[in-house]
Protein backbone atom coordinates (compact mmCIF):
# COMPACT_ATOMS: atom_id res chain seq x y z
CA UNK A 1 0.00 0.00 0.00
CA UNK A 2 2.76 2.47 0.95
CA UNK A 3 4.65 1.59 -2.23
CA UNK A 4 1.63 2.54 -4.31
CA UNK A 5 1.30 5.85 -2.46
CA UNK A 6 4.97 6.68 -3.03
CA UNK A 7 4.77 5.58 -6.66
CA UNK A 8 1.71 7.77 -7.23
CA UNK A 9 3.40 10.73 -5.53
CA UNK A 10 6.51 10.23 -7.65
CA UNK A 11 4.44 10.04 -10.83
CA UNK A 12 2.59 13.23 -9.89
CA UNK A 13 5.89 15.04 -9.33
CA UNK A 14 7.21 13.87 -12.69
CA UNK A 15 4.05 15.04 -14.45
CA UNK A 16 4.30 18.44 -12.78
CA UNK A 17 7.92 19.01 -13.86
CA UNK A 18 8.70 20.34 -17.31
CA UNK A 19 9.63 17.63 -19.80
CA UNK A 20 12.92 19.37 -20.64
CA UNK A 21 13.94 19.35 -16.97
CA UNK A 22 13.23 15.63 -16.71
CA UNK A 23 15.09 14.87 -19.92
CA UNK A 24 18.09 16.92 -18.86
CA UNK A 25 18.01 15.56 -15.34
CA UNK A 26 18.07 19.10 -13.97
CA UNK A 27 15.99 21.11 -11.59
CA UNK A 28 13.21 23.41 -12.71
CA UNK A 29 13.64 27.17 -13.08
CA UNK A 30 11.67 27.61 -9.87
CA UNK A 31 14.77 26.39 -8.04
CA UNK A 32 16.87 29.31 -9.35
CA UNK A 33 17.03 32.35 -7.09
CA UNK A 34 18.27 35.84 -7.78
CA UNK A 35 21.00 35.02 -5.26
CA UNK A 36 22.18 32.23 -7.57
CA UNK A 37 22.43 34.74 -10.40
CA UNK A 38 24.38 37.18 -8.24
CA UNK A 39 26.85 34.46 -7.20
CA UNK A 40 27.75 33.83 -10.84
CA UNK A 41 28.07 37.56 -11.46
CA UNK A 42 30.32 37.93 -8.40
CA UNK A 43 32.52 35.08 -9.69
CA UNK A 44 32.81 36.72 -13.09
CA UNK A 45 31.09 33.77 -14.77
CA UNK A 46 28.94 36.06 -16.90
CA UNK A 47 27.70 33.52 -19.44
CA UNK A 48 26.42 31.32 -16.62
CA UNK A 49 24.96 34.36 -14.83
CA UNK A 50 22.96 35.21 -17.95
CA UNK A 51 21.78 31.62 -18.28
CA UNK A 52 20.65 31.55 -14.66
CA UNK A 53 19.00 34.97 -14.94
CA UNK A 54 17.05 33.77 -17.97
CA UNK A 55 15.98 30.66 -16.04
CA UNK A 56 14.92 32.89 -13.16
CA UNK A 57 12.91 35.06 -15.55
CA UNK A 58 10.90 31.99 -16.63
CA UNK A 59 9.10 32.12 -13.30
CA UNK A 60 9.73 35.82 -12.47
CA UNK A 61 9.26 37.64 -15.79
CA UNK A 62 9.06 41.09 -14.17
CA UNK A 63 12.32 40.90 -12.26
CA UNK A 64 14.21 44.16 -12.78
CA UNK A 65 17.08 42.61 -10.80
CA UNK A 66 17.44 39.74 -13.28
CA UNK A 67 17.48 42.11 -16.24
CA UNK A 68 19.98 44.31 -14.42
CA UNK A 69 22.31 41.32 -13.92
CA UNK A 70 21.91 40.38 -17.58
CA UNK A 71 22.84 43.93 -18.52
CA UNK A 72 25.82 43.98 -16.17
CA UNK A 73 27.08 40.61 -17.43
CA UNK A 74 26.76 41.62 -21.06
CA UNK A 75 28.51 44.93 -20.38
CA UNK A 76 31.39 43.14 -18.68
CA UNK A 77 31.74 40.92 -21.78
CA UNK A 78 31.70 43.91 -24.13
CA UNK A 79 28.25 43.11 -25.52
CA UNK A 80 26.97 46.66 -25.28
CA UNK A 81 23.77 46.45 -27.36
CA UNK A 82 22.61 43.45 -25.31
CA UNK A 83 23.51 45.28 -22.09
CA UNK A 84 21.57 48.34 -23.18
CA UNK A 85 18.49 46.26 -24.03
CA UNK A 86 18.60 44.55 -20.63
CA UNK A 87 19.00 47.85 -18.74
CA UNK A 88 16.12 49.33 -20.73
CA UNK A 89 13.97 46.36 -19.74
CA UNK A 90 14.96 46.64 -16.06
CA UNK A 91 14.12 50.34 -16.00
CA UNK A 92 10.83 49.78 -17.80
CA UNK A 93 9.85 47.38 -15.03
CA UNK A 94 11.24 49.56 -12.23
CA UNK A 95 12.07 53.14 -13.26
CA UNK A 96 13.70 53.71 -9.85
CA UNK A 97 16.02 50.68 -9.95
CA UNK A 98 19.20 52.06 -8.40
CA UNK A 99 21.54 49.38 -9.74
CA UNK A 100 20.24 49.63 -13.30
CA UNK A 101 20.70 53.41 -13.30
CA UNK A 102 24.26 53.08 -12.02
CA UNK A 103 25.29 50.35 -14.44
CA UNK A 104 23.51 51.92 -17.40
CA UNK A 105 25.30 55.17 -16.61
CA UNK A 106 28.61 53.30 -16.51
CA UNK A 107 27.82 51.80 -19.91
CA UNK A 108 27.28 55.32 -21.27
CA UNK A 109 30.62 56.42 -19.78
CA UNK A 110 32.31 53.50 -21.51
CA UNK A 111 30.70 54.61 -24.78
CA UNK A 112 31.71 58.26 -24.12
CA UNK A 113 28.04 59.28 -24.04
CA UNK A 114 28.39 61.57 -21.04
CA UNK A 115 25.05 63.36 -21.45
CA UNK A 116 23.19 60.06 -21.05
CA UNK A 117 25.43 59.07 -18.12
CA UNK A 118 24.63 62.41 -16.45
CA UNK A 119 20.90 61.71 -16.88
CA UNK A 120 21.29 58.46 -14.94
CA UNK A 121 23.33 60.30 -12.32
CA UNK A 122 20.52 62.86 -11.95
CA UNK A 123 18.01 60.02 -11.63
CA UNK A 124 20.13 58.40 -8.92
CA UNK A 125 20.43 61.70 -7.06
CA UNK A 126 16.63 62.05 -7.17
CA UNK A 127 16.04 58.44 -6.11
CA UNK A 128 18.64 57.89 -3.41
CA UNK A 129 20.52 61.14 -2.82
CA UNK A 130 24.19 60.48 -2.24
CA UNK A 131 23.99 56.70 -2.07
CA UNK A 132 26.96 54.52 -2.96
CA UNK A 133 25.63 53.89 -6.49
CA UNK A 134 25.27 57.63 -7.09
CA UNK A 135 28.81 58.29 -5.82
CA UNK A 136 30.26 55.45 -7.92
CA UNK A 137 28.60 56.71 -11.09
CA UNK A 138 29.70 60.26 -10.34
CA UNK A 139 33.31 59.06 -9.99
CA UNK A 140 33.06 57.00 -13.17
CA UNK A 141 31.81 60.04 -15.10
CA UNK A 142 34.60 62.23 -13.72
CA UNK A 143 37.26 59.64 -14.61
CA UNK A 144 35.72 59.07 -18.03
CA UNK A 145 35.72 62.78 -18.82
CA UNK A 146 39.38 63.07 -17.77
CA UNK A 147 40.32 60.18 -20.02
CA UNK A 148 38.56 61.50 -23.13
Amino acid sequence: MMRRIFAAAGMAMMLAAPVSAIAAGSSTSMDVTIGDVKRYVDRGDYDRAIDKAEEYLNSNPRSADAYNYIGYSNRQMGKYPQAQAAYDRALKIDPNHVGAHEYYGELHVKLKNFDAAEKHLADLTRICGSCSEQRQLSEAIAKGRMGS
